[in-house]
């Protein structure tokens, strides 16, 4: 008896330690509350005149217990769903923040998408993406696909994109996070691969095995696998007769400006922060970010790292409501700059603002319906394993 008494203790008071924070912001006092989500991680919160609620999980990016991973569903999921369909053993999902804007009617999200070093989405892109290395290190860079494959007799062809849509004159390279929306049918040739390098790979050669020439199944392609699609325009017509059966083909997918041992990468629209200065507005036009976006308070998910990048900041700030108002980029940029950050960038904002810390969400998402479904997100990652429950 006196056993479940005490771990029905444990939970009741572990419950009231996470939810204290919202609590306390309900009583609408200006202050800021920080509590310790798990070793190296804080989830603190601001609650500020305006009114403004914001939002900060503090990661120590030193300690070597977490990475920080994008994550892509098949078509549009809630934030809190997408971390518990990456949740399991030896990778918790502690946190995670919705990422890139996305079109409602594709579900795919409008830039660039590495995950763990595939491409998820790869596509001609003007604006700034987030993107952290081999070793965790984050890296704020406008980033556009480029990409190639040459066939068995030495010819080499441009890809056009990854999962992209088709058109009559480009050439699609297709991995297993394909779905309907980017469909591999219509007319042109394809053709079923299996990568034999030991391993997808932002900025290398890869090397595949052609499987068959116009497969059946179109579908559910295996993470060890891609097809690639070739139109039947007259310019690209040759690539597609040059690829045989058993042959190898080698691919070579990558980013402009070239970047090494990228793994994961998602996009924003608008940089905030340039190495501790804000980003001048003619800055972000210039990456079809209006200047109507810029100056409108609106609900925002907002990243930044410090000047060492040992510190990440994944940030929310509600809007839309009573308790909150949202912030423009001035304001982003000014309360960046009172935390620590030196460099961040703008990530999908309005109803999509979501952050979920150990499954729940802990933002108040400004859509009457609650939580927005969204492309994609990113998620800090815990190598270590959970706790059992008692």
């Amino acid at each position: 008896m006196n056993q479940t008494r005490n771990a029905w203790t444990r939970r009741f008071v572990a419950a009231l330690v996470f939810l204290l924070p919202v609590l306390i912001a309900g009583v609408g006092q200006d202050g800021v509350q920080t509590f310790v989500v798990a070793p190296g991680i804080k989830h603190i919160l601001f609650v500020k005149p305006g009114p403004l609620r914001i939002h900060v999980l503090e990661l120590d990016l030193t300690n070597p217990n977490y990475r920080v991973e994008s994550y892509r569903p098949t078509g549009l999921v809630p934030t809190s769903e997408q971390a518990r369909r990456n949740d399991g053993p030896e990778h918790r999902v502690v946190a995670a923040v919705n990422a890139d804007f996305f079109s409602f009617t594709t579900g795919w999200p409008l830039g660039n998408q590495v995950v763990n070093g595939e491409f998820a989405h790869g596509t001609e892109s003007p604006r700034s993406h987030l993107a952290f290395d081999a070793r965790g290190h984050p890296l704020i860079e406008r980033l556009s696909f480029t990409g190639w494959f040459r066939t068995h007799a030495g010819a080499t062809y441009s890809i056009d994109g990854v999962n992209e849509r088709h058109k009559a004159a480009a050439i699609v390279l297709h991995t297993s996070f394909s779905d309907t929306a980017t469909s591999i049918g219509g007319a042109g040739k394809r053709f079923l691969l299996r990568l034999v390098s030991p391993r997808w790979a932002v900025g290398d050669t890869l090397r595949f095995i052609v499987l068959k020439s116009n497969p059946e199944r179109t579908t559910l392609i295996a993470p060890d696998e891609a097809v690639l699609w070739a139109g039947r325009a007259t310019t690209i017509s040759r690539a597609g007769k040059g690829v045989k059966v058993a042959d190898t083909l080698l691919v070579y997918l990558r980013f402009r400006p070239h970047l090494a041992s990228v793994l994961n990468v998602v996009a924003g629209a608008g940089r905030v922060l340039l190495n501790g200065q804000p980003v001048p507005d003619s800055v972000n036009v210039s990456q079809k970010t209006s200047v109507a976006f810029l100056e409108t308070l609106h609900p925002r998910t907002f990243v930044g790292f410090d000047r060492d990048t040992t510190k990440l900041f994944l940030c929310t700030v509600d809007g839309r409501q009573e308790t909150s108002d949202g912030m423009d980029f001035a304001q982003m940029a000014d309360f960046l700059l009172s935390i620590g950050a030196w460099n961040a960038i703008n990530l999908d904002g309005g109803g999509s603002t979501t952050m979920v810390i150990n499954g729940q969400v802990v933002n108040s998402p400004s859509d009457r319906t609650g939580e927005r479904p969204v492309a994609n997100t990113l998620q800090i990652i815990s190598r270590e394993q959970p706790t059992p429950q008692r």
